[in-house]
């Protein structure tokens, strides 16, 4: 019986540090990676059940763009998958458009009836 708890109490400690450990899309620890440092081309988009009040995000390729999710209503986020980027609802995401071409953008969260419609175009020329 002992042994049955100690491996319990060990894997729930795994857990707790692995949780501990992990970090939220979008966040960096500490200072910024260098090639992200300079000049950003930011971007605040509202998200609400009827989708994004901005459907086109454009930028040039090289340029470090700054995304700030702001919720109006309920809870969303805008992921960008081809980019692996994720912003919540709340938080900012900083990364380098580093590849060309348009990608869509849609919530990841089950936000309700228009779910599906949430999307929008990430443009990068």
């Amino acid at each position: 019986m002992s042994n049955r708890w100690l491996v319990m109490i060990s894997l729930l400690a795994g857990i707790l540090l692995l949780t501990a450990c992990a970090d939220r899309p979008g966040r960096y620890i500490g200072e910024e990676p260098s090639a992200l440092k300079g000049p950003a081309k930011e971007f605040t988009i509202h998200a609400e059940p009827s989708g994004y009040d901005t459907k086109e995000i454009r930028v040039k390729r090289g340029e470090t763009v700054r995304i700030k999710l702001v919720n109006t209503q309920g809870m969303h986020s805008l992921k960008i998958s081809s980019y692996n980027q994720e912003v919540r609802g709340g938080k900012t995401i900083t990364f380098v458009a580093d590849q060309a071409g348009e990608f869509e953008f849609s919530c990841n969260i089950s936000c309700g009836k228009n779910h599906k419609q949430m999307k929008g175009t990430f443009i990068v020329k």
